[in-house]
């Protein structure tokens, strides 16, 4: 795989473990796999109180050990983060939208959804959907989260001399790896889930590009099995065969539960491996983690962001 020289860390703070991968650009122009690592917690981080000094510790503790022998001295320091703790939309807009005026529609539509929250406390992005040769576009993902979570994580990484460079959500950082290593991701009609512990994000993606986000929750996984048999597989079959995957990663989805669904499914289920096409190292090799390799999909997309 060639493209523009790599040498950074991509970290994903899933709520099981904390993940990193290390790559770094070869003189041939292909990417190598230096180093990669997950560490589970002692338990889950708390996603209901996240700005808790137990968080923070758990988070730091891991982070420490690694930034004091110098494993990421001089190299780019990108952040995948749960999109757990983010607000996400997709939202129809004008295409003659000016920039400021795309700025002013995204803060009245935070309003709308936050009544009692200031728009000034949250960072507000999109995704454009389909944007066409000229730019514009008239439909976009809309992403709002709260400045002290990003803060939060800022001054964890700050604590041990680390800056981040590029933060992004993981559904989004999982596509851009798909994206890379994933010829047919770009070239036809694909699903992209990222399985959470209560919901997983759906995506529809459109020669490489997003036109469909949507979050489903569940209890168990018998009712993710119930929305695959009523929502997902007939809107699979609706479209006449034009999807041709599913990609899918999750912290806790067992290859198991895939297969399950890959049975009731028109279409084939895959679980994401964010390595194709890189070179991986004998270290990396021999690593126990080096397995379940769908948990670094984020982590990986994330260290190849700009």
């Amino acid at each position: 795989m060639e493209g523009d020289r790599v040498n950074s860390v991509g970290f994903f703070i899933g709520r099981e473990s904390l993940y990193w991968v290390i790559l770094e650009s070869q003189s041939d122009g292909k990417i190598e796999v230096k180093s990669l690592e997950k560490f589970p917690y002692i338990s889950p981080l708390d996603f209901k109180n996240y700005l808790t000094q137990e968080n923070r510790n758990k988070i730091l503790t891991i982070l420490s050990k690694a930034a004091n022998q110098g494993l990421f001295a001089d190299r780019k320091i990108n952040l995948a983060i749960d999109s757990i703790l983010t607000y996400i939309i997709k939202i129809p807009i004008e295409p003659t939208l000016h920039p400021l005026e795309l700025k002013d529609q995204l803060i009245w539509e935070f309003k709308q959804h936050f009544i009692l929250e200031k728009p000034d406390d949250y960072t507000l992005s999109y995704h454009p959907i389909n944007p066409r040769n000229d730019g514009t576009f008239d439909e976009i993902i809309f992403l709002a989260i709260q400045k002290v979570i990003l803060n939060f994580f800022k001054h964890i990484f700050e604590d041990l001399n680390l800056k981040i460079k590029v933060t992004d959500v993981d559904h989004f950082s999982t596509e851009t790896i798909c994206k890379a290593v994933y010829p047919e991701f770009n070239e036809s009609n694909n699903f992209l889930i990222s399985f959470k512990e209560n919901c997983f994000d759906l995506s529809l993606i459109q020669n490489g590009s997003v036109v469909s986000y949507r979050k489903v929750t569940f209890k168990n996984n018998e009712e993710i099995l119930t929305y695959f048999e009523k929502e997902l597989v007939p809107l699979i079959k609706s479209m006449k065969n034009k999807i041709g995957k599913i990609f899918a990663w999750g912290e806790k989805v067992s290859k198991r539960f895939i297969d399950e669904l890959d049975s009731i499914t028109p279409i084939e289920i895959i679980l994401i491996n964010p390595f194709r096409y890189f070179i991986i190292n004998k270290n990396v090799l021999n690593s126990p983690v080096y397995e379940n390799l769908h948990e670094f999909a984020p982590a990986c997309g994330i260290a190849l962001r700009k």
